[in-house]
């Protein structure tokens, strides 16, 4: 009975440190995930949400997600953003903002923005502590919103 005890206490203790350094590994990596989201196309031409002016047609979007960490790591990837009037996405490059409190707070470099409407943007991005409410926006180089999180 008492190596049976043994080797229990045993097998529990080495789980337990495979878990903590699992989470220990995570949280280096990223920090805590404080926000993930789906994003949605721009439906009403310059709508302003949290400071963030949107651009003047109606885009549409297959697929997009943004996931921001506490650390100020930001991945945000959109597939099939267009402008639905036209089919097709017009511009050539796009950048991401950031709000936290109904403020914009930070945004990232451009990347390329494909035809189709196709972009990722890995980044780290300066954040206010708290970063309460934090929205997301896919933006043209000049700052005016296709798609955003929240929806």
């Amino acid at each position: 009975m008492t190596r049976t005890r043994t080797i229990r206490l045993a097998l529990a203790l080495t789980l337990l440190g495979v878990l903590t350094l699992g989470a220990t590994a995570t949280a280096a990596a990223g920090g805590q995930k404080i926000f993930d989201s789906s994003m949605a196309g721009l439906t009403t031409p310059f709508q302003v949400i949290d400071g963030v002016t949107a651009a003047g047609a109606p885009w549409s979007i297959e697929e997009g997600r943004a996931t921001l960490f506490a650390n100020g790591r930001l991945h945000v990837e959109v597939q099939g953003l267009i402008v639905i009037p036209l089919g097709f996405n017009p511009a050539t490059s796009g950048k991401v903002r950031v709000s936290c409190n109904g403020v914009p707070v930070a945004e990232t470099a451009t990347v390329p923005f494909s035809r189709a409407g196709d972009a990722e943007v890995d980044a780290v991005v300066s954040l206010p502590s708290p970063c309460f409410g934090p929205s997301v926006f896919f933006t043209s180089t000049g700052g005016s919103w296709f798609a955003a999180t929240g929806f």
